[in-house]
């Protein structure tokens, strides 16, 4: 028999309570919005910085907050207040978590806004280049249209097996060509281009001035030897295998000298602690920025 109660957060769906709580929900933000576009910034700072408190202060209750051992909510009721805040906390987490999409819908949309009001002027006035804003705004309306029309399809169509190109109809295949036919091949031209410049900078930065750029040189060129077939078949095989390798007997010495294992030894003494340190160092510097903004102490630059 299930005791568990409803609450704020677990309203039955379709439900005449929820129906209105959402109603109320958005008429509340509405005015919350409007009240804010109107305020003075003085007044918007606080107003902003209170409402990030107390959206960082939930999720770290929910974390941190102690939570009952072997608690089933379907044949047990909370007992005391310490319990009943944590089952308040894991019934009201998966509904305001989803507020992040919300926000990102909406962050979404003002993107969308923003390209159309910029580039739709440019066309407007004839701007400079004003023929590769017609060419961005017909291929961002056709990319939502096909999009769409193509999660349309695949979801109605459950019985089709769409991993079979004579299946698709004429939106699946429009949606095929500009995603997977020009947008991906596009992406990898870019980055193909890209490659370039990193060369250009490797260079640079790889030139023997000094000790330790002759070292980082040495480094970097064993690890691409040895990811090139051909120069890693020639040493590890032709050299190292056929001239000190005898049957019967083993040279760890000699194999060690292999271009695969030199490469892996590097990469496993210092590259995955070296990445791990960075990464370390960019999860503190991540945390102690999350805590300014969530204590207001970020201002931002003017």
């Amino acid at each position: 028999m299930k005791v568990n109660e409803i609450n704020f957060w677990t309203k039955v769906p379709f439900s005449k309570d929820l129906w209105m709580m959402v109603i109320l929900t958005i008429l509340v933000g509405a005015l919350i919005v409007f009240g804010l576009s109107k305020a003075p910034s003085q007044a918007r700072r606080p107003i902003i910085w209170i409402l990030t408190f107390l959206s960082g202060a939930f999720f770290v209750l929910y974390q941190y907050w102690p939570k009952a051992i072997n608690f089933d909510k379907n044949t047990q009721l909370p007992n005391g207040g310490i319990e009943k805040v944590a089952d308040f906390l894991n019934d009201s987490n998966s509904i305001v978590g989803t507020i992040a999409q919300v926000l990102a819908a909406f962050m979404l949309g003002l993107g969308i806004f923003s390209i159309l009001k910029i580039h739709g002027t440019r066309i407007a006035k004839r701007q400079r280049d004003w023929a590769f804003s017609v060419v961005l705004i017909v291929s961002l309306l056709l990319m939502v249209f096909l999009g769409y029309g193509d999660f349309h399809i695949r979801e109605a169509t459950k019985t089709i097996d769409f991993d079979n190109p004579e299946k698709w109809g004429a939106i699946n295949m429009g949606r095929d060509f500009l995603f997977e036919g020009l947008l991906q091949q596009m992406d990898a031209a870019m980055f193909s281009i890209i490659a370039f410049f990193i060369l250009s900078a490797a260079y640079r930065a790889f030139r023997a001035r000094s000790v330790e750029a002759t070292i980082l040189l040495g480094t970097a060129l064993l690890v691409i030897f040895s990811l090139m077939g051909g120069i890693a078949y020639l040493w590890d095989t032709k050299f190292i295998d056929e001239h000190f390798a005898k049957p019967g007997v083993t040279h760890d010495l000699i194999q060690n000298l292999k271009l695969a294992e030199i490469s892996k030894w590097i990469r496993g003494t210092f590259q995955t602690p070296a990445i791990t340190g960075i990464k370390f160092g960019i999860g503190l510097g991540t945390l102690s920025m999350a805590v300014r903004i969530w204590l207001g102490l970020e201002k931002g630059g003017k």
